[in-house]
């Protein structure tokens, strides 16, 4: 418990050149570093709320029953969509991570979002061919890459100094936001044109509204200003940290890997599923669609609540907090009927739980790694990430088929969600500064 006592709170900042145990209070500052980049974290809300994989993960579940009925697919064909998804990330999350730090997010998530808009709308001329489904899938994937939280973050991480946990809940806040307006949105759509329009018309979401609004509101060079700004004020040091070979030989790299393994699968695979988990413990169907939306809500105020929480206090005890809540959430839902208000408890557990783990991840990279290869080691992160995102909803979706139950499986990932707060409670103290790291590397 001693490693507490300094680690608990990370309200002074230590800047590279800065004596150890020393750090610039910065608070005065705080909150006007997020008001000069709100046109930043603006952009980069809309296009985390728009990308990949939020669009079509947050998308496909209302989707499902009806393509289920229609060409008598099971839902494990269906959520396999998700899957294909999520190996491509897993491949491609490091090359576009490359390219963002070559050549920055601005460009690659403007013309990215472009893509996945388009490839998102072949969904809606499905004929019942699953070659033809997961060929849209694929193409979904290949097109919308880099319209993931890997561009977004790194815009935002590099921006912002003092109060980036605040700045990357946030953004990542277009995650919840998106999940609560596009169900509500999408069963407007299927009444008034049918379910091919509505898919049509989310898939313009992504041209229409997140395209340009990264065009105007990122900068053009591949970091924005205001960090910038912040730094040369504080005499501080250009981006540093551990090179690619030097990030996969800490204990910290493979610690978050191991974490964020079972994050993925437990906390991400129940939310396309929610609306049939909801009926199978005998809720409504009106009071399902209305606990569904809930839990987006309370997923921004999770990734609020949370980011605040980051820069105040050390990161990985409140990840393993919010953790706990979604393993509680997860255990509820695994009964067999639960009352609209032990439901209504869940959704928001898992929306906190659901809400903190990309600007968690994002957060920790720039702690523990820094920023030097931060677009390969979080989109390597980011990929493992999808795997378990990916293929759980599928997972989820097979063993109903099988048993008509998610007793099990929501038992199993309250206890996967037990094990990764473990994990983030053994990572460690904060490096004392960024260039600690690099005298480590060479070491």
């Amino acid at each position: 418990m001693s490693r507490f006592k300094y680690d608990i709170t990370s309200r002074h900042i230590d800047f590279p050149g800065a004596s150890e145990g020393r750090g610039a209070n910065l608070s005065r500052i705080d909150y006007s570093e997020i008001r000069s980049g709100r046109g930043l974290l603006l952009a980069a809300m809309l296009g985390t709320g728009l990308g990949l994989p939020t669009l079509p993960y947050y998308s496909i579940g209302i989707f499902a029953p009806i393509l289920a009925k229609t060409f008598g697919w099971s839902f494990a064909n269906i959520f396999g969509g998700l899957g294909l998804v999520s190996v491509v990330l897993l491949f491609g999350g490091p090359l576009v991570g490359y390219f963002v730090d070559r050549f920055g997010p601005r460009r690659v998530a403007a013309i990215s979002l472009c893509g996945l808009g388009i490839s998102y709308m072949t969904l809606a001329f499905s004929t019942g061919s699953l070659i033809q489904y997961y060929a849209s899938w694929f193409v979904i994937a290949v097109a919308g890459t880099g319209a993931t939280i890997i561009s977004f973050t790194r815009a935002v991480s590099s921006a912002f100094l003092v109060r980036r946990g605040l700045a990357l809940g946030i953004t990542l806040a277009g995650l919840g936001l998106f999940a609560f307006c596009v169900k509500p949105l999408a069963g407007w759509l299927i009444a008034v044109v049918g379910w091919r329009g509505a898919i049509i018309a989310i898939g313009l979401l992504p041209l229409v509204v997140g395209a340009p609004a990264i065009l105007l509101g990122f900068p053009s060079a591949p970091t924005g200003s205001i960090g910038g700004q912040l730094r040369d004020a504080h005499s501080a040091a250009p981006i540093t940290g551990l090179s690619v070979r030097g990030a996969v030989r800490t204990r910290a790299f493979w610690m978050l890997f191991l974490a964020f393994i079972p994050i993925s699968l437990a906390s991400l695979s129940p939310l396309p599923n929610m609306e049939n988990i909801l009926r199978s413990v005998r809720i409504g169907p009106q009071d399902t669609l209305a606990l569904a939306s809930l839990i987006g809500i309370m997923m921004v105020a999770g990734r609020l609540i949370g980011g605040w929480l980051i820069d105040r206090f050390w990161a990985p005890l409140v990840g393993a907090i919010f953790l706990c809540a979604g393993a509680v959430g997860c255990w509820v839902l695994s009964q067999h009927a639960v009352s609209y208000r032990e439901a209504m408890f869940a959704m928001v557990l898992l929306g906190f739980s659901g809400g903190v783990e990309g600007d968690l991840m994002s957060y920790l990279v720039t702690r523990y790694i820094g920023f030097r290869s931060y677009g390969v080691i979080y989109g390597t992160l980011f990929g493992v990430f999808s795997i378990g995102g990916g293929f759980g909803p599928s997972l989820l979706g097979y063993i109903y088929d099988r048993t008509g139950s998610y007793t099990q499986i929501m038992s199993a990932c309250a206890l996967l969600l037990l094990f990764a707060a473990g994990v983030l409670i053994n990572l460690g103290r904060y490096p004392n500064e960024v260039q600690a790291l690099q005298t480590e590397e060479r070491s």
